[in-house]
């Protein structure tokens, strides 16, 4: 008995360190990887150099950001399309985000892609600045909200921001939308061109026109176009010559395709984008280490054993001195 006096402050002891299931299953806080905001915040620093307001984050676009990001990393290409054919504006509409403008003609919606390696997040506004269609998108005077996201595949980064402004209403006037937003590129900038005698077409690219734009004007699709001018990517430069239709006693077979495969962004320049090779660092959130209640736990148990291992020890020693005697 005596005996069993002297263990049981220990057994006590051992009890208190074993957590309770209440406290293991409380929950973790979340840490946001920062990425995202310091790119934010690297936007809303040039509108403050340019004497702009600083456009508000937004939830949903934060969200439609990610999901896009996210799709384009899995691609490998920069699309404004996502994999369902939804432009930037559509996917907006589609998550609650009520576009304000004329939505037939994208609304007052934007954005703006890029990917590449060992880029600072200012490095990469700059380069959005420094093209005609991406600066819309950062200097805006008609834009208010704001979401961005950064995905990394690869060793490459691609980079998404979405900016808009939202209404309680929404104005649809002339003929519906059959191009992306005015930030992703133009519907032809020159006139169509007109057939040949034999019936062949061919379309010289203009700036900021895109291999999607260029299939819409003339009712074709984008895998049409890329078969009949040898194009493994949608990317296509200015000045090139671009084949529409053959000759007319020629009869192609254009291979229907879902518009998930229609992938493509404008392009002005005859340099296809080679990704970089280096990876910016980001400090990725680190794993939280095992907690003290599951210390305690593990601890407790070893105490706990060795108690029973004593006592069970002492048992015996007992019984068999009684033999003995």
């Amino acid at each position: 008995m005596k005996r069993f006096l002297g263990i049981a402050p220990l057994l006590l002891l051992t009890l208190n360190l074993i957590p309770s299931m209440g406290v293991s299953a409380q929950p973790q806080p979340y840490a946001p990887a920062p990425a995202a905001q310091n790119l934010i915040e690297a936007v809303n620093d040039l509108r403050e150099a340019e004497g702009l307001p600083p456009y508000r984050t937004d939830a949903i676009l934060m969200d439609i950001a990610n999901t896009h990001a996210q799709y384009i990393a899995s691609t490998g290409v920069l699309t404004h399309f996502d994999a369902l054919g939804n432009r930037p504006y559509e996917r907006a509409l589609d998550a609650g985000y009520k576009v304000a403008g004329d939505i037939s003609f994208g609304g007052l919606f934007a954005e703006a892609i890029t990917s590449g390696s060992n880029l600072s997040f200012e490095e990469v506004v700059s380069a959005w600045q420094a093209s005609p269609a991406d600066s819309n998108a950062l200097l805006s005077t008609e834009f208010e909200d704001i979401g961005a996201a950064v995905t990394a595949a690869n060793g490459i980064n691609y980079y998404v921001l979405n900016v808009g402004a939202r209404t309680e209403s929404v104005t649809t006037t002339g003929t519906p939308a059959t191009s992306a937003p005015t930030i992703t590129g133009t519907v032809l900038s020159s006139a169509i061109s007109t057939p040949l005698e034999n019936g062949e077409i061919y379309h010289v690219v203009q700036k900021n026109e895109a291999l999607w734009s260029i299939a819409i004007a003339y009712g074709v699709t984008i895998d049409e176009l890329k078969r009949l001018n040898g194009l493994l990517l949608d990317d296509i430069y200015e000045g090139q010559k671009l084949l529409i239709r053959r000759a007319a006693t020629e009869t192609p077979t254009a291979s229907p395709a879902p518009v998930t495969a229609t992938l493509g962004i404008p392009t002005s320049t005859a340099t296809v984008p080679a990704p970089a090779t280096i990876t910016p660092t980001f400090t990725p959130v680190p794993t939280a280490p095992a907690s003290l209640q599951s210390g305690g736990l593990v601890v407790g148990g070893i105490v706990l054993i060795a108690l029973l291992a004593a006592g069970l020890g002492a048992f015996l020693s007992r019984n068999r001195n009684k033999s003995q005697d």
